[in-house]
């Protein structure tokens, strides 16, 4: 056993705010340490308009999405629940992230039903095809906010009429929730659970500029989750491990700031976003935009254009080498795709995906960045488009 002489209890002491302590333990710092994690889930609940037992930590998106998912479907598919209408079934788009939809289709080796529903060219679900798809046999729906790629946002509040209906219409006592995973929006949307009257939601940290490795997930009271991470039974429970104060602690004070200049924030940069697609035209009046047009249903931050004859992956590296980082896909995939589902998901055939760039504007980009973008990628294209 350790004795801490005053002095040097009181400079540790000091230390906790850092989250050098574990926050179920019984000593001072500990206490500390809880209250801190305390104050840190109760603003990142106040900034999406949830209480504070609705938020639960992760170390991120990825995790976040596997927990919904297993947590809501796999004690459904053990029990034999939905024998009586043919199964289990959960419906998401082909849009989701490889977390979203590398869980779901595991799980149907385990007996879940999955429909995967297509989108139309500028990214969006259709309302007929979403209230279709939908049996007295669905559980599940998962459907993203805002997708990295192509900048759709989707109008996750019909999805929730959608799903009212169909359970006043429904025959059986099984669940129907909906989750939307909503990472890629805290920046530029403001999100309120209420309104948006999902069952669970996805953020992680890194995307408000907060460390990696944390992240939450919104549980509305009354949705029933089994955990996937079993051990001593913090998190309520439902995600055992020793918390992060400190990462818990940045992840609420970037959300906030998110949340709260989101408007102002997006109104900027949709315009530096339109200019930015005008210079490229103006520069490359060939350049074709994949996605929603600019508007209300894009993300502010968002960019995604093809260049017939120029290889994305070439322009990549040359656009790094001019000093400006772009992508050809979603950088939370590590494998060696030839080219992007997304936009394989849209129509885009083989040439336009493969030729495709993908920009994703900061909070502090300006029209000057714009132009030198713009000029930069016009350079590229002289260079190498075959």
């Amino acid at each position: 056993m350790k004795f801490w002489p005053p002095y040097k209890r009181r400079r540790i002491f000091a230390d906790a705010a850092a989250g050098l302590y574990n926050p179920s333990a019984l000593h001072q710092e500990g206490a500390a340490a809880k209250k801190k994690l305390g104050i840190a889930r109760a603003k990142i609940a106040g900034a999406i308009g949830a209480h504070a037992d609705e938020i639960v930590f992760t170390s991120g998106g990825t995790e976040a999405n596997n927990f919904t998912i297993f947590g809501a479907l796999r004690p459904l598919l053990r029990a034999g629940r939905g024998s009586s209408v043919g199964g289990v079934h959960a419906v998401t788009t082909v849009l989701e992230h490889p977390s979203v939809l590398e869980p779901l289709r595991a799980l149907v080796k385990e007996g879940l039903i999955l429909t995967e529903l297509g989108v139309d060219e500028e990214g969006r679900v259709n309302e007929k095809n979403l209230k279709e798809s939908i049996t007295d046999a669905t559980v599940f729906v998962s459907i993203q906010l805002v997708n990295s790629e192509i900048g759709t946002i989707q109008d996750i509040r019909t999805a929730v009429k959608v799903l009212r209906h169909a359970r006043k219409a429904r025959t059986t006592d099984l669940p129907l929730l909906l989750h939307t995973d909503a990472s890629q929006a805290p920046l530029w949307l403001k999100l309120n659970v209420e309104k948006l009257g999902v069952d669970t939601m996805t953020l992680d940290a890194q995307k408000v500029f907060a460390p990696n490795g944390t992240g939450a997930l919104y549980v509305r009271r009354g949705v029933v989750l089994e955990p996937i991470i079993l051990g001593g039974g913090q998190e309520n429970s439902l995600r055992s491990g020793t918390e992060s104060v400190a990462l818990a602690e940045e992840f609420a004070t970037a959300l906030l700031r998110a949340q709260k200049n989101a408007d102002s924030v997006a109104e900027k940069i949709s315009e530096v976003r339109d200019f930015l697609f005008d210079e490229i035209k103006k520069l490359i009046p060939d350049a074709i935009l994949n996605g929603p047009s600019s508007g209300y249903t894009r993300v502010a931050s968002n960019l995604n254009v093809s260049i017939p004859g120029l290889d994305g992956q070439m322009a990549v590296i040359a656009m790094d080498a001019l000093g400006v980082a772009l992508s050809t896909r979603s950088a939370c995939s590590v494998e060696d795709e030839a080219f992007s589902y997304i936009l394989t998901a849209i129509g885009a055939d083989r040439a336009r995906a493969q030729s495709a760039l993908r920009i994703t504007l900061m909070p502090g980009t300006s029209k000057r960045d714009a132009i030198n973008i713009a000029r930069a990628l016009a350079r590229v294209v002289d260079l190498y488009r075959r």
